[in-house]
């Protein structure tokens, strides 16, 4: 093209060549964008997002962001990616030192750094306790609440071999089969005219929710799938793949479908309350001053329900025909699947989150919880700076502010930020500390949204970026969609049902998903 233009056309030849837009533009409106977001975060109380990521390099990338703690108009606090740095090694110091110095190029004061958000792993905890912890001392360090639900997940739905085999194998036979996908959909199509049927979601132990989501299509389509295997089976005549084949001798067994059938359907129900706070805690609207009490109530279902085996799934055998020593077993597998959920919370509710007892104090800053919270002022050592609270503005918010604030709300909900705004005056040291610490962020969700991102960008097939040009491209990318808004749209659009995806890590799976939780 090039030649054909220098030919025919006068000053042909000044037609800018493909590196163009990466060489002359992309590095000024990266930093252009960069100062713009050193302002915004000026002077103002963050919080401090990261998480680690292997790239298709073999390089453990970081990337950190940081979040401003203060709603935009819809209620949500916003993290913007700050940095992402290429690490030589992935352990408690280099992770400590990179996030220092990006703080550092931000201009962020150390007494504004309000908390870091991290997952889980070990390493993490030690960055904090080591070196962070001294330097930020207004800081905390929360693990994110969505990986903790998440694996409080994994351990509900871990005793179900049978129900995690089958899911396994329905998805693995769609794997790669564009073929047979048209096939599925016609079919549920014909069964079905008056639904919109779309492709299961993908149980991935690396994407959060899916299992549980996966677990809700199979309950409402369950009763085609024995028709449609057996149909599959004649089509691939002697090529029939091994996934088709489990799935075949399973649903030819004579007990065993419905016995998936009445599995699918107590986890279906049972599994609401996870799947809920699961939604919860990925959202970026801040649920501080409510975590410990969801943790509470949830801790109070499993007690519950694991003691109450049959109580709870009788009405679930009511259509089935099943021998009593299939009931037995699969009431002992839901009794496991509560033990263990409640064990892995219980954890998470002592030392396996760093900031349980801030969580557990932070309520002090809504007013419907004071009737319930001591009403010392040396009662709450876990919020920094709180026992420097007047004693008469802690008094005048236990005994008259915060009841008559309760008392004003007509459904009995009190909105914290025009609370806090309106006692300001009579209540500085107290509201101040408020505003600091009732809407820290207590998820490292979009942490993870911008590895995707990083991984969307630096693909097996775009290997020849440069380091530069790869942040400055991960960096724009992000935080354009988080002012665009745009992961809102596809939450909104996604609804409840994940759209089948041919994820490349199912061999890997087992291997992932152990790793979540690298602390044990």
């Amino acid at each position: 093209m090039r030649k054909f233009l220098n030919d025919k056309l006068i000053n042909g030849g000044a037609i800018p060549g493909f590196h163009q837009l990466q060489e002359k533009y992309l590095g000024a409106v990266y930093e252009k964008e960069k100062e713009e977001l050193k302002t915004l975060l000026a002077g103002k109380p963050v919080a401090v997002i990261f998480d680690e990521t292997p790239d298709v390099e073999g390089r453990c990338v970081l990337n950190i962001l940081l979040a401003p703690l203060k709603k935009d108009h819809s209620g949500r606090i916003l993290a913007y990616l700050a940095d992402t740095v290429f690490l030589e090694q992935c352990n408690h110091s280099t992770v400590s030192v990179a996030v220092v110095k990006c703080l550092q190029e931000y201009r962020i004061q150390n007494e504004d750094v309000i908390v870091f958000d991290t997952d889980n792993a070990a390493y993490m905890k030690k960055a904090f306790k080591s070196a962070l912890q001294a330097l930020y001392p207004n800081s905390l360090h929360i693990t994110c609440m969505a990986h903790i639900m998440n694996l409080i997940g994994n351990a509900f739905h871990k005793p179900f071999v049978q129900l995690n085999s089958f899911m396994m194998s329905f998805s693995q036979m769609f794997f790669n089969a564009g073929s047979r996908k048209r096939r599925y959909l016609c079919f549920m199509t014909n069964k079905l005219p008056t639904k919109k049927v779309t492709m299961p979601p993908n149980p991935c132990a690396t994407r959060w929710n899916s299992w549980f989501y996966a677990v809700q299509y199979h309950r409402e389509y369950f009763g085609l799938y024995k028709e449609f295997i057996e149909m599959e089976t004649q089509v691939c005549g002697r090529s029939v793949p091994q996934s088709v084949e489990r799935l075949q001798d399973m649903l030819q067994d004579p007990n065993l479908p419905q016995s998936l059938n009445v599995q699918i359907n107590i986890m279906a129900d049972k599994c609401k309350h996870i799947l809920n706070l699961l939604d919860i805690f990925e959202s970026r609207r801040p649920v501080t001053t409510k975590i410990f009490n969801y943790l509470e109530d949830l801790q109070v279902v499993f007690a519950a329900n694991k003691e109450m085996q049959y109580e709870v799934c009788d009405e679930y055998f009511k259509e089935f025909d099943l021998p009593r020593r299939t009931k037995t077993e699969i009431l002992r597998t839901v009794g496991e699947a509560y033990v263990n959920a409640e064990e892995k919370l219980t954890k998470y509710m002592s030392d396996g989150q760093p900031a349980i007892e801030f969580l557990q104090e932070v309520r002090v800053f809504d007013p419907r919880h004071i009737t319930f919270l001591d009403d010392s002022v040396e009662s709450y050592k876990a919020i920094p700076g709180f026992t420097d609270v007047p004693r008469h503005e802690f008094d005048s918010y236990f005994t008259a502010l915060g009841p008559a604030a309760l008392r004003a709300a007509l459904s009995g909900v009190v909105d914290l930020d025009v609370f806090w705004d309106g006692v300001q005056e009579r209540l500085p040291v107290l509201s101040s500390l408020a505003h600091r610490y009732k809407d820290a962020v207590s998820n490292s969700a979009d942490a993870e949204r911008s590895n995707s991102i990083y991984k969307l960008v630096l693909s097996s097939r775009r290997r020849s970026t440069t380091n530069q040009n790869l942040k400055a491209l991960v960096f724009l990318c992000h935080n354009q969609r988080i002012l665009s808004g745009a992961f809102e749209r596809e939450e909104r659009e996604k609804g409840k049902v994940i759209e089948w995806e041919d994820m490349e890590e199912w061999e890997d799976m087992d291997i992932e998903g152990e790793g979540m939780e690298d602390d044990e």
